[in-house]
């Protein structure tokens, strides 16, 4: 009864504004919180779409609570392979519900709690993409605890559109696991010192999707048939320094590949740099890192030169293990006065995947086929409903073509796009752009 009476008076007292606070000036341009449906989304994929509202909390004596979530529609055209798709096939030319979500967060005096839940109804996959509590020591220290997002390179995003940028297909972008995330502030300097036992545990999805384990929000090492490998004991050093109006930082992770089933263990290390920069109405997001996977084997011990990783709901797919990625994305504001719309947001990001692993094939040894990644599009805020207009291009993607996953992030398509490489269908030197449109409507609340 005590609680429901605490609850309750913490609702009252925030929806009548009692109650408030600031943001952290890293995180969003938004000044004040007021009741417990409102808050400021800004303009951009990083205040829109990054919750934790917890976590900018500045003001250690404050006490609030917060509920909000988002509705989401999207709309499909494709051009894969040289071909297009008549209205209503699943996945290329077709409006999907996209998703729905829920955001709950609190604070009082230092503590903090964030959660947000998703639901995908057309991939009847759903799960958690974050939830912790937390400590803010002061306005220099916090601490979180649950699953939390790991403290690697651009931060909150790499990207600008609804599409991340190729980093996310690797884990390398807005990746969430289960552990330890302390934050300090030194002057200039933002640090932050993590580790991680286990990746975020997995939701639920539609078996005939693929396996069990892919139903989450970042795309993780996975155990699938022949190849029991997960990820656990993640460690994450990361330093940005604040120089006027942008962040130049380093990040360096390390994590073990342990199989269930044979014991071995193996590692990842990883490493990026990158720097962000505001000038007047264009934002300039810069990153450059190197991953390699050491000593991990499948079930019958074997060396394995690609990982198994993925995300929601849709089973698994090759993954280099060793490459290196080139990220840029540029982006310009216009705010505007069209009726509702009040700001658009152009962009263009790209990325390319430099592949450092090789395969035999007719007695030869050959490299593996880069990847490359490129979304031009715009963001177009109107209230609290935003609209992402995208035109994503892929070579040898695993997403952008008529043949999901498969081994675009491995060796790279075959002459068969559909089949894996051998000396009957060798890697294709040149398998061509495929080219996804996409609209993603959403209303955030």
């Amino acid at each position: 009864m005590k609680i429901l009476k605490l609850v309750l008076l913490l609702f009252i007292c925030t929806l009548f504004d009692c109650l408030g606070g600031n943001t952290m000036d890293s995180l969003n341009r938004a000044s004040k919180y007021k009741g417990i449906f409102d808050k400021e989304y800004g303009f951009t994929k990083e205040t829109i779409e990054f919750g934790n509202w917890a976590l900018r909390e500045e003001n250690k004596d404050t006490t609030w609570l917060k509920v909000g979530g988002a509705f989401r529609l999207n709309a499909i055209y494709t051009y894969f392979e040289g071909q297009t798709f008549p209205l209503g096939t699943e996945l290329r030319n077709d409006w999907t519900w996209d998703t729905w979500r829920l955001n709950i967060d609190s604070y009082s005096q230092g503590l903090q709690f964030s959660f947000e839940y998703r639901f995908y109804p057309t991939f009847n996959t759903h799960f958690i993409k974050y939830g912790w509590i937390g400590y803010r020591f002061n306005n220099e220290s916090n601490l979180q605890f649950g699953i939390t997002q790991v403290p690697f390179g651009l931060l909150t995003y790499a990207s600008h559109s609804w599409w991340f940028q190729a980093p996310y297909y690797v884990g390398l972008e807005d990746d969430h696991q289960m552990g330890f995330n302390y934050t300090h502030r030194l002057d200039i300097w933002r640090l932050n010192l993590a580790y991680f036992p286990l990746s975020e545990p997995r939701g639920t999805n539609e078996p005939s999707f693929g396996e069990l384990s892919s139903a989450r929000y970042s795309y993780d090492v996975i155990p699938v048939k022949g190849n029991s490998n997960i990820e656990r004991n993640q460690f994450n050093v990361r330093a940005a320094c604040v120089i006027p109006a942008g962040e130049l930082g380093l990040s360096l992770q390390r994590l073990q590949i342990y199989n269930l089933v044979t014991r071995n263990i193996g590692n990842q290390f990883a490493v990026a740099g990158h720097y962000e920069q505001d000038l007047g109405r264009w934002n300039l997001k810069t990153e450059a890192l190197y991953y390699n996977y050491s000593n991990v084997r499948d079930n019958d011990g074997n060396m394995l030169n690609v990982v198994q990783m993925g995300a929601y709901g849709f089973g698994s797919y090759d993954v280099v293990a060793e490459a290196a990625m080139y990220v840029a994305g540029l982006a310009y504001n216009l705010p505007v006065s069209w009726g509702p719309i009040s700001h658009i947001q152009f962009y263009n990001d790209y990325t390319y995947t430099q592949k450092f692993n090789t395969t035999i094939i007719r007695g030869e040894s050959v490299r593996f086929a880069p990847t490359q990644q490129n979304v031009l599009g715009a963001l177009v805020t109107a209230g609290k409903i935003f609209a992402y207009f995208d035109m994503a291009s892929g070579y040898n993607h695993p997403w952008i073509t008529d043949a999901f996953g498969g081994n675009a992030l491995g060796t790279g398509r075959g002459l068969d796009f559909r089949e894996p490489i051998s000396d009957q269908n060798p890697i294709d030197s040149n398998p061509g752009w495929n080219i996804r449109l996409n609209i993603n409507l959403g209303y955030y609340f």
